[in-house]
């Protein structure tokens, strides 16, 4: 069953106050009355009613002044306004209507005329929210069929070429297309880096998958800061030689985290790969790595790069972001690295977020210490 409308009077006639209220609630109403302009504003934050009736002719604020306020808060604005006033001066009117009132009602009125206009301008404003809803909805449904678009086809680009530089290479070299060891050994190495990209984007559709489901692994095993981070990052680090960047590893000679060992690696490695793909041609990134005390860790991946603005650094955690950034976009991928990477270690009651710097980029991630309940295995 439906609601009815809350309807907020603001009159500083007593006697006139009491009766419309009376007239009003009888019609089925729900009503708030106020003495005054003042507590007319203050009321009007409190319950953000349907609509409001007020008098013109009070202490200030009067019934303009009080509308010309309510207009300037957001949450206020765009309530429905009507004012109930003895002046009968048409100049009045039309100043009332231009303040932004929806109807102009004049005293002494008939009830049945008053509840009318009351009824008339809710059902006008409900009847343009619903076109509103309908607008939002239509382009909230164009923006999602644009987005599964970019995301197809960026998906097809990124499986398509890796799978490519695997396929090329090895019928070469099945059909001993080379004339020295040093020249197939080359077009392997290819083959073999695209596999691993490709391994990556893969990887990448599991954890998506496994976020959507609830079913990110939690399990705790034991990394080493050297044997186990220090490969996977110097792999990721051949796809940016041509960049000639500069990077530097600031991690203790020795050192244990307990975390799930692929989710953790593969998210650290999107850390590392987005410094590395929006750094600049000779660009320095340094990796700290400062172990807690019982499993834990906290890692800063620092770029010299052109920096993310301070209004996207939520946003550049929605997934798909940089997709959705249509044919403008300037790097490859799927726009989807932070949005695993604070997945990983939120599931771990940790968190990923970019730092406020002055240049460059700073992402921290921080992996608290394993508690009793955690499940540790290896």
């Amino acid at each position: 069953m439906n609601q009815k409308p809350t309807i907020l009077i603001i009159d500083d006639e007593p006697g006139l106050l009491m009766g419309l209220a009376a007239t009003i609630k009888r019609s089925g109403y729900g009503v708030i009355t106020a003495e005054d302009g003042d507590k007319g504003l203050q009321k009007a934050k409190e319950t953000l009613p349907d609509l409001i009736l007020c008098d013109i002719m009070m202490p200030p604020p009067n019934g303009f002044e009080l509308r010309k306020l309510m207009s300037l808060d957001p949450k206020l604005a765009s309530i429905p306004f009507i004012f109930l006033t003895a002046r009968t001066d048409p100049m009045d009117k039309i100043n009332g209507l231009k303040e932004g009132a929806d109807d102009y009602i004049t005293k002494p009125f008939v009830t049945d005329e008053l509840l009318a206009r009351i009824e008339a301008v809710l059902r006008r404003v409900n009847t343009e929210q619903a076109r509103g809803r309908d607008q939002m909805k239509a382009i909230a449904e164009q923006d999602m069929n644009r987005l599964r678009r970019e995301i197809l086809q960026n998906l097809h680009h990124e499986l398509r070429t890796p799978l490519t530089n695997i396929m090329m290479p090895l019928e070469l070299v099945a059909n001993q297309k080379f004339n020295t060891p040093e020249e197939q050994s080359h077009f392997i190495r290819i083959a073999l880096s695209n596999a691993d990209r490709l391994d990556a984007l893969i990887t990448d559709l599991i954890l998506l998958n496994n976020i959507d489901q609830g079913s990110l692994n939690t399990i705790r095993q034991r990394i080493d800061l050297n044997s186990d981070i220090r490969p996977a990052v110097n792999k990721r680090l051949e796809r940016y030689q041509i960049k000639g960047l500069e990077f530097e590893y600031e991690i203790p000679a020795s050192g244990k985290i307990t975390a799930p060992r692929r989710e953790f690696i593969h998210a650290l490695i999107h850390l590392v790969d987005n410094a590395c793909k929006f750094s600049l041609p000779g660009g320095r990134i340094r990796l700290t790595m400062l172990p807690g005390l019982n499993g834990g860790v906290s890692i800063d991946v620092e770029d010299d790069g052109p920096g993310i603005p301070l209004d996207l650094h939520e946003k550049v955690f929605e997934r798909f972001y940089q997709i959705s950034q249509g044919d403008t976009r300037e790097n490859d991928g799927m726009g989807v690295g932070l949005t695993i990477a604070r997945a990983v270690f939120r599931g771990l009651d940790g968190d990923v977020r970019l730092l406020e710097v002055s240049e460059g980029c700073h992402v921290q991630a921080v992996l608290p210490d394993h508690r009793p309940e955690d499940i540790i295995y290896g």
